[in-house]
């Protein structure tokens, strides 16, 4: 009897989320690690800790949305003022 197998499912496809430690999230963000703990403490990083006093893991759509929330937007020109100038002496 011919049994064929189903062929195995592409891995690829299947959007798992990446979780980096604090020294990635420290080179990713050009940083440092203090730093990086300090975003935390503040709020402007989310971040996934499964127990208390356990290792910190940020996701790669939490690195997404701090970029996107520190973004600064294009500079706006203005004309530039003239200073008024002096009176000979």
């Amino acid at each position: 009897m011919n049994v064929t197998q189903s062929p195995a499912p592409n891995t690829a496809d299947i959007s798992t989320p990446q979780y980096y430690d604090l020294p990635e999230v420290a080179a990713i963000l050009k940083c440092s690690v203090r730093t990086v703990r300090r975003y935390i403490a503040n709020g402007r990083l989310a971040y996934s800790q499964e127990k208390p006093y356990a290792v910190i893991r940020v996701s790669a759509d939490d690195i997404a949305a701090y970029y996107q929330a520190t973004r600064v937007g294009p500079r706006i020109t203005h004309r530039p003022r003239r200073r008024p100038t002096r009176a000979a002496a």
